[in-house]
């Protein structure tokens, strides 16, 4: 292949986005989620935290992951153990994952310890559908759900619906490599490399799930969790420290 084209085909998979605007958040947190107008995170401590009226106020509880979207705020705790916030008191939910996702249109998913698939059909009880294949994260939106498996490879599932929240059952492997990804309330696609590097899907529509092309974040600081709510993208750095950027 000539050099040239090899060098357009790299350019048309990676090209760089405006700048951002950044300030620096006080508070330390290993992970972060923001969906419908909310803000969750936990510490290193597995210790949990909300976002309200610009401070962090502690939620009792302990969890290594949380999420917060249409299908309310989920979380999973170190044994694995799956958890939904209901009327301020974290309810048992049957079930093990060890990520777990509440972006989809009322049925939470996510992925247990050997990258299984899972979703939780909107009311229809307590019985998980398993997704086949095998992902080490996933993510889901109002139209579809992105995730990426254990060689970082990208993949898309479409049709996703609030009757279906496992979609079309067949999956689209997307251009790129990312060590996790997260698909917001409003269907706009970001993910982090294995260098920390962050990225943003173009043209994210519900006619073209799967956008054209990724865009670079530039950032200085390496980053290893984003999440994307009402304009504000949240950046957790290598060292735990939280950003708030905008355009």
């Amino acid at each position: 292949m000539d050099r040239a084209v090899v060098l357009f085909v790299l350019l048309n998979i990676w090209t760089t986005c405006l700048a951002l605007e950044c300030r620096l958040v006080p508070g330390s947190l290993k992970q972060i989620d923001a969906g419908n107008s909310q803000v969750f995170g936990v510490n290193s401590k597995d210790e949990i935290f909300t976002l309200y009226n610009k401070d962090w106020v502690q939620v009792p509880g302990s969890l290594k992951h949380v999420s917060v979207g249409p299908a309310g705020v989920w979380g999973v705790n170190s044994g694995n153990n799956i958890f939904k916030l209901h009327k301020g008191d974290w309810t048992v939910v049957n079930g093990l994952l060890k990520q777990v996702d509440a972006g989809g249109q009322g049925s939470p998913a996510g992925v247990n310890m050997n990258d299984d698939i899972f979703c939780l059909p909107k009311g229809q009880g307590g019985s998980w559908t398993n997704i086949p294949g095998k992902l080490k994260y996933y993510s889901c939106g109002p139209y579809s759900c992105w995730g990426v498996n254990s060689a970082d490879n990208i993949f898309i599932m479409k049709g996703v619906t609030s009757t279906a929240c496992a979609g079309s059952l067949s999956w689209e492997q997307v251009s790129g490599s990312l060590s996790m990804v997260e698909v917001s309330t409003d269907g706009k696609v970001y993910g982090v490399n294995s260098n920390g590097d962050v990225f943003v899907r173009e043209d994210v529509s519900f006619s073209n799930p799967t956008g054209t092309g990724w865009c670079q974040v530039p950032y200085a600081n390496k980053v290893k969790h984003v999440s994307y709510d009402l304009g504000h993208l949240w950046l957790i750095g290598t060292d735990n420290s939280i950003m708030d950027c905008t355009e």
